[in-house]
């Protein structure tokens, strides 16, 4: 009976220290994303520079909104108190500089989120034809929900739904992922934002 019980203990043991936990993107890459909202009529791309360690994304973006179009070149920085966003307009070169409302959510995983199992993009069926990929949802407190996808290897972002009811449905394809940043100026403010 003791032999029993040890061995149920044991199995318990191993089944629950191998669950899956989220993996850790690297904290400095740089990609081009698409990101959508349908109901808004909304769109944008843009190329993202994006530094985790000190809080920081930058995008060049093109944003389509109710037919019209737009260019900006947008900064991030959630690394002071509050947090400084710096918007230059491409196209009158006008900057807007505000303080951020929104708190500094990372590309990556959420803690406690669900995995749901792994897929490929393509097919496994053929070497190199194909990624290996994890899928990861999560409900957090307030309502909002989060869906992710990112590589097995290298834990790179590959897609991220959120939908709360202040923003809707915001979904972000990520493609082109480069690992560091190729420009370390890339997080200085444009100097059209800092002329008084």
């Amino acid at each position: 009976m003791k032999t029993l019980l040890l061995f149920v203990v044991v199995c318990l043991a191993v089944a629950y220290s191998q669950e899956l936990q989220p993996c850790a993107p690297p904290p400095l890459w740089e990609a081009r994303v698409s990101m959508f909202d349908p109901e808004k009529n909304f769109s944008l791309r843009a190329r993202l520079s994006y530094d985790s360690t000190n809080r920081r994304v930058r995008r060049i973006e093109e944003v389509n909104l109710l037919e019209q179009r737009d260019f900006y070149d947008v900064l991030y920085l959630h690394n002071t108190e509050p947090g400084t966003e710096y918007r230059l307009n491409l196209k009158s070169k006008d900057c807007e500089k505000r303080e951020l409302t929104e708190p500094w959510r990372p590309f990556e995983v959420p803690p406690n989120s669900t995995f749901l199992g792994e897929a490929y993009i393509g097919t496994g069926a053929m070497p190199g034809a194909g990624v290996l990929t994890e899928l990861w949802s999560n409900t957090f407190e307030d309502g909002a929900r989060y869906f992710g996808i990112y590589t097995v290897e290298g834990c790179l972002p590959i897609q991220e739904e959120y939908f709360s009811n202040r923003t809707g449905l915001v979904s972000t394809i990520f493609f082109d992922v480069t690992g560091g940043i190729s420009d370390p100026n890339v997080f200085i403010p444009p100097s059209e934002c800092l002329s008084p």
